[in-house]
């Protein structure tokens, strides 16, 4: 039965929570990546997140209901240890602003991926809108800015993979979607702390040989990481998954369009980051291909 106008308009209020929450990550993380190595803090972002919704998962799991634990497996190495591997060390050498831009192509790159790994049909106006997201991924890399030169296009090419990992994560995630969703997101990012913890670990003991160690962290640190873990990889998915169950899909892919803008609009405003024009041209053309992309396919439930 479908959920009353004054329900919808809640649910869709509701919603602009974990964007803004996911669009403002980009920021967070770029302040935390100059306190901590990149790895580590990957680690403790995903191991607070599972912890958080660890419980909700165990209580919703049926005894007896057996999971599918090499695709699971697959999953937290392509969509949670590679993609956040590559996506704080992209942040790195690239700022918050333009690292949000490049990721705006992860509609357009999921659907590339489901054309050709997943063989779904593909009409003229999707390939369109495929084409114009990697041109404008293109501009935006040409955007760079002058004092990021080669290492600003190196990030920008780290953030694009984590677009490719998260687009082929997505295809893996259609193999389970008789699945709760939030039981294959808790499995999902616990094998994926898992994957990443010997990296952390050998960041960690390499920086502790070194004589440097893990930075000791301001108190508003503390709350970003505790913003990482327990906020963005964990309530939001929660605010987001109920929003879901009350709103059609085509209206949650909308509202997914605010990250990148959030994403851009914090790296500017919060961090005083400079955006080139082309940066901003790249953006916008890669945004209107995943409005093109986003028309000319009936859009799908986010499983996980």
């Amino acid at each position: 039965m479908p959920a009353s106008r004054p329900t919808q308009t809640r649910f869709m209020l509701l919603l602009l929570i974990p964007m803004v929450v996911w669009g403002s990550t980009f920021m967070v993380t770029k302040e935390l990546i100059a306190l901590w190595p990149p790895y580590a803090l990957a680690f403790v972002r995903v191991t607070l997140g599972t912890l958080v919704l660890l419980p909700l998962a165990i209580s919703r799991h049926r005894t007896g209901n057996r999971l599918p634990w090499p695709t699971l497996w697959l999953m937290g190495l392509l969509g949670v240890a590679l993609y956040y591997l590559v996506f704080n060390l992209a942040l790195v050498y690239v700022s918050a602003s333009q690292g949000a831009l490049v990721q705006a192509s992860i509609p357009a790159m999921t659907a590339l991926v489901a054309v050709l790994w997943l063989r779904e049909r593909a009409s003229g106006l999707r390939w369109l809108g495929i084409a114009m997201s990697i041109a404008g991924v293109l501009i935006v890399f040409s955007g760079s800015d002058s004092n990021g030169g080669e290492s600003s296009q190196f990030g920008s090419l780290l953030m694009f993979a984590s677009v490719i990992c998260w687009a082929l994560y997505t295809a893996l995630a259609k193999r389970v979607t008789e699945l709760d969703s939030l039981v294959v997101t808790v499995a999902v990012m616990g094998t994926g702390a898992i994957l990443l913890l010997p990296l952390a670990g050998f960041e960690v003991i390499t920086a502790h040989m070194a004589g440097k160690g893990l930075a000791p962290l301001p108190l508003m640190s503390w709350l970003s990481l505790l913003f990482l873990g327990v906020v963005a990889s964990g309530l939001a998915y929660l605010l987001y998954n109920a929003s879901l169950q009350h709103l059609d899909a085509s209206a949650v892919g909308v509202y997914t369009n605010l990250i990148p803008i959030v994403g851009v609009l914090t790296g500017v405003i919060v961090l005083g980051e400079p955006l080139s024009t082309r940066a901003i041209i790249g953006g916008l053309v890669v945004m209107l291909g995943v409005w093109i992309t986003s028309r000319s396919e009936r859009p799908a439930a986010v499983t996980a």
